[in-house]
């Protein structure tokens, strides 16, 4: 659990002098498992600094989700709206966990924002991440087949969840075939066979919803019609 303020992305590069200053302004908040803390449209100006646990970012279309990013510890939630003159919240959150935050309001959230354009100019970054990320999703959703989009996923989580130990990449992650399906925007069947397939070819082991990348490099190859730099696979600048 992330315990000092320097560690949420959005204040890493105020000095501990701001961060003291900070502090009063937050209120701690406990949300259990499923919880939602934001829904589409709706009209609300909290804004949420995760402190631990994971959260799906996603919408709603015709009762079919898409999943648009997972929030981890460090992420900052709500701060679009709050910077903006229109409080209708652009997608729901939802806990996958039990989730720590700290919760400001956005008139607190502007005041910092106003005392320290550090955390402006961050913002502004996280912004332009999410842009990426997004433009990449588009790209999963609509032009590749189910193999190519599966493997581009695992190696994302790979980036951002990945631990290397005796030639085996396991994604330290427990991730439901419900959740990568909604991702991708493909079915459940879909990540299911593919899944299997990879399985079957030596490429990918899963043990108790815990993926192990057993052939990187072949896994790398179903990968490369995408051409993707790398490090451009985190989902976050920290």
């Amino acid at each position: 659990m992330i315990t000092n303020l320097s560690d949420i992305t959005i204040f890493s590069e105020l000095p501990e002098e701001a961060l003291l200053r900070i502090a009063p302004l937050l209120k701690e908040r406990q949300f259990k498992k499923n919880h939602v803390l934001m829904f589409e449209n709706d009209l609300s100006e909290e804004v949420y600094l995760i402190r631990s646990g994971m959260l799906k970012v996603y919408r709603l279309s015709e009762d079919r989700e898409i999943v648009l990013s997972i929030a981890t510890a460090g992420d900052i939630l709500g701060e679009s709206e709050a910077l903006s003159s229109d409080n209708h919240r652009i997608s729901s959150v939802e806990a996958l966990e039990n989730v720590s935050v700290w919760q400001i309001g956005k008139q607190d959230f502007l005041y910092i924002v106003e005392q320290y354009p550090a955390v402006l100019r961050k913002a502004y970054t996280i912004l332009i991440e999410r842009m990426r990320i997004l433009n990449r999703l588009i790209r999963y959703l609509s032009l590749y087949d189910v193999r190519t989009k599966t493997a581009n996923l695992i190696m994302d989580l790979y980036f951002n969840f990945g631990k290397h130990n005796d030639n085996v990449y396991k994604i330290d992650l427990k991730i439901r075939q419900s959740l990568m399906a909604n991702m991708l925007g493909v079915t459940r069947e879909s990540i299911s066979k593919t899944l299997s397939d990879f399985q079957a070819e030596g490429i990918l082991d899963i043990q108790d919803k815990y993926l192990f990348i057993l052939d990187k490099s072949k896994l790398e190859s179903i990968c490369n019609k995408i051409e993707e730099i790398p490090e451009l696979r985190k989902w976050n600048s920290q």
